[in-house]
Order: structure tokens, then sequence, then C-alpha cells
């Protein structure tokens, strides 16, 4: 798999949690969550799940958003900012494996449950451009032209893997940005 044929818009086909014995039920957003991931050519992604339905449920919201890098099997999400803070300024890693319009990422949860870290797993599918996806769940039109950002979207590095836009972590820059807004506040 290519970084190339990952970017995109998926919407979430569902969410499991694999138990000690193997089998999978539903995550902790329910039977039947709601979700979009984003991948963009020049390595932003934003990630929004959400519980859908009455029935009460552990979480009912989960977002984050920041950069990613694709290596063999292996995907790597760099988080900026979350709806849980405490994964702000982490890298969450999962196995991932395309299969056609199917996106599968697999992980452990950030929080253990019961004592323990459960695997699990998250499968996309590929979104229309008519904000469709394979389940015909309607969505607004999303459009975009992956040329837009003028620069190479997908560097090299030395493991084989797409490199972090070095600029989105650039300290100097947001440093430099809260000097001036304080100069001008003064």
């Amino acid at each position: 798999m290519t970084p190339e044929e990952v970017v995109g818009v998926w919407r979430l086909a569902s969410y499991t949690e694999v138990g000690e014995d193997g089998g999978t039920v539903a995550g902790p957003l329910g039977e039947a969550p709601a979700g979009l991931l984003i991948y963009t050519a020049d390595g932003h992604v934003a990630v929004s799940m959400m519980k859908t339905g009455d029935a009460p449920a552990l979480e009912t919201y989960m977002g984050y958003s920041g950069q990613w890098r694709l290596a063999g099997d292996r995907m790597t999400h760099r988080v900026q900012v979350s709806a849980h803070p405490r994964m702000a300024g982490t890298e969450q890693i999962r196995r991932v494996a395309l299969d056609g319009e199917t996106l599968s990422l697999r992980g452990t949860a950030v929080t253990p449950v019961g004592g323990r870290a459960p695997e699990r797993v998250l499968t996309w599918r590929r979104a229309k451009p008519d904000g469709t996806a394979a389940d015909g769940i309607a969505a607004d039109h999303i459009a975009a032209d992956s040329t837009a950002s003028g620069g190479t979207a997908f560097d090299s590095t030395g493991s084989g893997g797409t490199a972090f836009n070095s600029t989105a972590f650039d300290s100097t820059a947001s440093d430099e940005t809260a000097e001036q807004q304080e100069k001008e506040t003064h």
C-alpha cells in the first residue's frame, strides 16, 4: 500500500473490540457508530466518531487531529488536538490494511479497560465523490484538490515511510507567533 492510496475521506463501517477469547464485541461507541477519517496529501489527519442511537455508552464522541505517516503496515497518527486531552502529543500506532475500498486499522485502546488494553479494530470504507459510502450513508459533498498544498505530498524517510510535515511541529514558529501576539497586546 502506498500513501497515495490512503489519501482521501473514509466513512466508519465498524468499530469493534477483540475480547480475550479472540471474539469481537461492539466498541465503546456501540453497535452502529458513525465517523469520518480524513487523510490529506500533505500529511494531516482528522478523525471524528460518534455513537448513534439512544442506548447508553461509555463514550458518545471521539475525535482528534494531527499528522500521519505510513511505513509498511504501520500507520502513525501524531495527535495534536483531541477530545481526550491525554491523547494530545502522543503517537497512535496502528496496523493498517487496505483491501480495495476498505481500510482497516488495528491497535490497542489508549485507556485500559478492566485492567487490560484491549485490541480495537476500526473498518473504514472510502467515501464516494457524491458523499455516500459503500453502505449508502449520505453526507455533504466533499471535494479536494490534492495539488492545492503546492508542495511535495510525500517526502521519503530513511525508514521507507512518509515524513510528517516538519513545519507543523516547528516550536520556533509558534514561539515567534506568541511573542508577536504578546507585543501587540502590550
